[in-house]
């Protein structure tokens, strides 16, 4: 059995505390864990306790063709903070099971600049977007042949104010009141295909390595822990002082389970039964997330020990003050 990991990303809107020495009322705290403790026994309860017809890929109904199935993709991210845009380019392994003429794919509000299969340059002739079905096509000079290929693209969107895609939030610092803007992202049920080219349905399931340009005061987090930051000096990006981090490899997960954030935030950490467990949220804010970070750890131990099924990724963040709603993915908790 293959557990799916999970992104646990808590994003909510914590009430101000009664004064200016006061922690976060008990309801802002309990805000935090609940949906820990709910997001646990919803990764765990499936397997122990419902019984479902194991995932068969051919049979689980979608509107894509299953002829090419991605394996890996390799994404790499340049968001523009001053123009609300981004760039981005990816390199997707496809596994062809029969042979086609087409690629077709997820892609919406993005511009295709480029797109290549093993190394071979498509005209943009061959790139074409139907925007009413959401659905990216590649015509391919010949038959692709059963096998192991590679597809190239590259892309530019843009930077949402509404919670679909890659999107933008205004807030004032704690403390300093300084305005200050954070990204992050909201790919569920259908909306990764904002953020770079996909197969956008949860029966394609596959490998996700994210690359980030980003400030360098800025951190950034996704699904895996962080693998390398390298500091940059490129106009085009983001100017001086930008860094590009790149996040270690998710396990094989539907596309919509992926998740980018990034800002000036600060964090408080731990570890529990060898998970790093941390709370994120802006600046001045971290420390009304200890009563979360301390529960999660008592929480996430109980289950590793009670159900026998250890948590199966290297951490799980829980990040706060940046969203709406409460979302739950591979490795995160917004």
């Amino acid at each position: 059995m293959t557990a799916m990991p999970h992104l646990f990303y808590i994003a909510h809107r914590a009430a101000h505390p009664p004064c200016a020495n006061c922690g976060p009322p008990l309801m802002a705290k309990m805000r935090l864990v609940l949906p820990c403790s709910i997001w646990l026994l919803s990764i765990i309860l499936p397997a122990t306790v419902i019984a479902e017809k194991p995932f068969n890929f051919e049979s689980t109904p979608g509107k894509l063709p299953k002829q090419v199935v991605p394996t890996e993709y390799s994404i790499r991210i340049i968001p523009d903070i001053e123009k609300l845009t981004f760039t981005g380019s990816e390199t997707v392994k496809l596994n062809v099971h029969a042979r086609v003429r087409e690629l077709v794919l997820n892609a919406l509000e993005l511009e295709i600049t480029g797109a290549s299969v093993d190394d071979k340059k498509l005209p943009q002739s061959a790139v074409k977007i139907d925007k009413s079905n959401e659905l990216l096509t590649l015509t391919l000079p010949s038959e692709l042949a059963t096998g192991d290929h590679t597809l190239t693209l590259s892309f530019s969107g843009k930077i949402n104010q509404q919670g679909q895609g890659l999107f933008y939030m205004r807030y004032q610092e704690q403390g300093t009141d300084a305005k200050k803007i954070a990204l992050g992202t909201q790919f569920e049920a259908t909306d990764a295909r904002r953020f770079f080219p996909c197969w956008d349905e949860p029966s394609f399931r596959a490998r996700f390595q994210l690359t980030a340009v980003v400030p360098q005061n800025w951190l950034a987090v996704s699904n895996m822990p962080i693998e390398s930051e390298t500091k940059i000096n490129n106009p085009e990006t983001i100017g001086a002082g930008g860094k590009e981090v790149r996040f270690a490899t998710t396990p094989s997960m539907a596309s919509y389970l992926n998740v980018f954030v990034a800002g000036e935030l600060d964090l408080i950490e731990m570890t529990a039964a060898g998970t790093q467990i941390r709370v994120i949220a802006t600046k001045g804010k971290t420390e009304w997330g200890r009563y979360a970070l301390e529960s999660t750890a008592q929480i996430l131990e109980y289950y590793n020990d009670y159900f026998g099924i250890p948590y199966p990724l290297p951490k799980l963040d829980q990040i706060g003050e940046l969203g709406r709603d409460y979302l739950l993915r591979n490795g995160i908790a917004l």
